[in-house]
């Protein structure tokens, strides 16, 4: 999954740890743990980095290093926002990494593109659709359950592809000529999947929702 298996020259492996733990740091320094203080919510937040560990194992693998899988990233910015959601998914990649026995050169690399770079889109997207679009559910559960995701996995994939042709001095060649076509199918499978969750936690469990405020939503009413 991701980079970790990719050879990759020394620089690049040890740029991505810095750069990653240079997010990481950032994440935490924004005391992103307040959230979760309660017990429910904790149980929350593992469980949904279980379930993103488990997306994450389910791989799709092209030729020359290229590898497809669902990201989960957008639901945790959804229900914790991107400090928690950064850190989900340093956990994610880390257990990944430590699971598949991966080196350690691709693992920074991985959490920055398949980690920080969807929290990062899905982060601004779902800020536009707070600030532009009507405060109501279906709004929410469209724009935040299914365009963010998409278009973050859209983003993902293409920064996939131009790693890959930065690390083979831009020859066109490395790029599967399924990628576009299956990155297009994996959009619609991670819309499917964090619109339906988006959708199901905000009409019977709108407590979980940290992110907004629920009577603004019109998700329940006001949280206990």
């Amino acid at each position: 999954m991701g980079f970790l298996y990719t050879p990759l020259p020394l620089w690049v492996g040890i740029g991505g740890w810095i750069a990653a733990a240079a997010v990481l740091a950032l994440a935490i320094w924004n005391r992103p743990f307040a959230r979760l203080q309660d017990a429910t919510l904790q149980h929350v937040w593992l469980a949904l980095l279980t379930a993103i560990t488990v997306l994450w194992a389910s791989n799709a693998w092209f030729e020359d290093g290229f590898v497809m899988h669902l990201l989960g990233a957008t639901l945790l910015v959804t229900l914790f926002d991107w400090t928690l959601a950064l850190v989900g998914m340093a956990a994610v990649t880390a257990v990944a990494a430590i699971v598949f026995d991966a080196p350690w050169q691709g693992i920074g690399l991985t959490y920055l593109v398949y980690g920080v770079l969807p929290v990062v889109v899905s982060s601004l997207l779902q800020r536009a659709a707070n600030a532009w679009l009507p405060h109501n559910l279906l709004a929410f559960i469209t724009g935040q359950g299914v365009v963010s995701p998409a278009v973050a996995v859209a983003a993902v994939a293409a920064a996939g592809a131009g790693v890959q042709l930065a690390l083979n001095d831009g020859t066109p060649v490395v790029i599967p000529s399924g990628y576009m076509l299956n990155t297009a199918m994996l959009a619609l499978g991670e819309a499917w999947f964090t619109g339906m969750a988006t959708a199901l936690i905000a009409v019977y469990r709108p407590a979980w929702v940290t992110t907004y405020d629920v009577r603004r939503y019109r998700l329940g009413g006001p949280r206990m």
